[in-house]
């Protein structure tokens, strides 16, 4: 007995055929040749493909007696289906799950009620179905981060001395009034080499903004050494020695003048003398900086602050991925 099928056209359902061979519905064991656009072709034997699962249907005929249907059928398919994903038909008629049979191990149904010899046994069953060269979110996760460049950088925490300061999901600390801003868990063992990326869009004075490194969530005030130079546009330089409990590098800020900062940190969570290379621009000029730390150190973050006054911005940090 033939089904009407329905198509909704926009406005109401019209019936397009059914489901037996009659354009534009095909009902067939195989693709129609020569198919129009919009044809649509149910496939009556075999499997189809339904993305991540495949709808595969066997054919049994019964023994007397028999109540478990399982192996292959009579077209060389070995049963297996998703429990609870499967349709069980004899004779065309469909049975209850769970009432007229049970299929609980994907290889095997067993009927409540014995068959007839020769029933016809008729098993819609959805399989796991993989597709060929693909990747999963895990491999594709996995892909990204082996991939080499720079990599946002996510502080476990910030402080600030005063003023207010947080840092968002994608990594950016932002700080408004602050004497000082610490960021806390932003460098570890995952890389070696980091870049900051700096803007000062207030300032209270004109002033240095400065830093120093952090363990632990504890400035380096003591034994700090370092040296370096700075070369302005104008080529005024100005050189840096050794001493207690001063900055790495200073970035010259002018009040209310918006200030860009950009440096790159060389090997700061080893145990090695850290580097640096920064450039700056704002203030009274740009400014060029490279210098070396020379106290021999594991840091994990650290503090920018102002000589004077309070700083107002954004800072990100970035790990290069070798």
């Amino acid at each position: 007995m033939t089904k009407p099928l329905y198509f909704y056209n926009g406005t109401t359902f019209e019936q397009v055929g059914p489901t037996t061979p009659q354009s534009p519905i095909a009902y067939q064991t195989s693709a129609p040749t020569g198919p129009a656009t919009g044809d649509l072709w149910i496939d009556s034997d075999g499997d189809v493909d339904t993305y991540n699962r495949q709808l595969t249907r066997y054919y049994f005929v019964a023994t007397a007696a028999q109540t478990t249907v399982n192996g292959t059928d009579a077209n060389g398919l070995t049963l297996a289906y998703v429990a609870g994903s499967e349709a069980v038909y004899v004779n065309g008629s469909l049975l209850v799950r769970g009432q007229d049979y049970t299929a609980t191990n994907g290889t095997s149904v067993v009927m409540s009620s014995a068959l007839a010899v020769n029933d016809v046994v008729e098993i819609f069953a959805y399989t796991a179905f993989t597709v060929a060269n693909a990747y999963t979110k895990s491999e594709t996760d996995g892909v990204a981060a082996a991939a080499a460049g720079l990599r946002m950088v996510v502080p476990t925490s910030v402080a600030v001395g005063s003023g207010s300061g947080s840092v968002d999901a994608n990594g950016a600390v932002t700080f408004s009034g602050a004497s000082s801003v610490s960021l806390n868990g932003c460098f570890s063992s995952t890389y070696q080499n980091y870049k900051i990326v700096l803007n000062i869009s207030a300032s209270g004075t004109s002033n240095d903004l400065q830093m120093r490194f952090r363990v632990s969530g504890t400035d380096a005030t003591t034994n700090y050494n370092r040296y370096g130079i700075a070369v302005n546009s104008a080529g005024s330089t100005v050189n840096y020695g050794s001493g207690t409990g001063q900055a790495f590098f200073y970035v010259n800020q002018t009040s209310n003048i918006d200030t860009g900062a950009e440096f790159n940190l060389y090997s700061p969570f080893e145990a090695i003398a850290t580097r640096i290379v920064a450039t700056s621009s704002g203030g009274t000029s740009p400014v060029f900086m490279g210098g070396r730390h020379t106290t021999a150190s594991s840091y994990d973050g650290f503090t920018l602050y102002p000589d004077t006054s309070t700083v107002t911005g954004t800072v990100r940090v970035y790990g290069y991925k070798n």
